[in-house]
C-alpha cells in the first residue's frame, strides 16, 4: 500500500520496525474584515490526530515522502475527514482571535489538505520495547504505554 509519511527527523539506531499514525494536515487562509481598518489574512497549518482528535498548530506544511507498506504497519483513523476539518477551523479561529481583533469570524479557505501519518519507531535497548516519535526523537517504554488501569467493577460500586 502506498502512503504519504511525515519525513521522520528521528530514528533509532539498531534494527527497528516502525507503525503508521494517522492525521490529516491542513493549510488554511483566514479572512478577517476589520472596522476601520484593512482587512487581514493569515495562513495557518493545522495537524489534526485521527484518534484523540486534537489538532497542533504547524509552522509550514511538513515534508511528505511516499512509503510503500504492509498494511498491518498501518493504523486506520478512527476521526473522518468532516471532524478533522472541523477541528482544524475552530483551532484556527481560535488562534486567529487571538491575533486579529475583529466583530466577524473569519471566512476559512482549505489551501491543501493531505492525509499522512507519523511514524512510530519500534526498537528494543537492553532486551525491552520502546517506541520513539520520529519528529521529537521522544521514547517511551512500550509496556507504560499499554499497562491497562484497574478499574472499580459495577459489582463492587453496586450499579444497576
Amino acid at each position: 500500500m502506498r502512503v504519504k509519511v511525515m519525513r521522520p527527523i528521528f530514528q533509532p539506531e539498531g534494527n527497528s520496525k516502525f507503525v503508521l499514525y494517522p492525521y490529516w494536515i491542513f493549510h488554511l487562509k483566514l479572512f478577517y474584515k476589520r472596522l476601520g481598518r484593512s482587512d487581514r489574512v493569515l495562513d495557518y497549518y493545522a495537524y489534526v490526530d485521527l484518534y484523540r482528535l486534537g489538532a497542533e498548530r504547524g509552522d509550514g506544511f511538513i515534508e511528505l515522502y511516499e512509503w510503500d507498506v504492509n498494511e498491518n504497519r498501518i493504523m486506520g483513523p478512527i476521526v473522518d475527514y468532516e471532524e478533522a476539518k472541523m477541528k482544524a477551523f475552530e483551532s484556527a479561529i481560535h488562534w486567529g482571535n487571538m491575533k486579529i481583533i475583529s466583530w466577524w469570524l473569519p471566512r476559512i479557505e482549505i489551501v491543501m489538505d493531505v492525509m499522512a501519518y507519523k511514524v512510530f519507531w519500534v526498537f528494543k535497548r537492553d532486551g525491552e520495547k520502546f517506541v520513539m516519535d520520529s519528529l521529537d526523537g521522544k521514547g517511551f517504554r512500550l509496556k507504560d504505554l499499554t499497562r491497562i488501569e484497574r478499574r472499580p467493577t459495577c459489582r463492587r460500586l453496586r450499579c444497576r
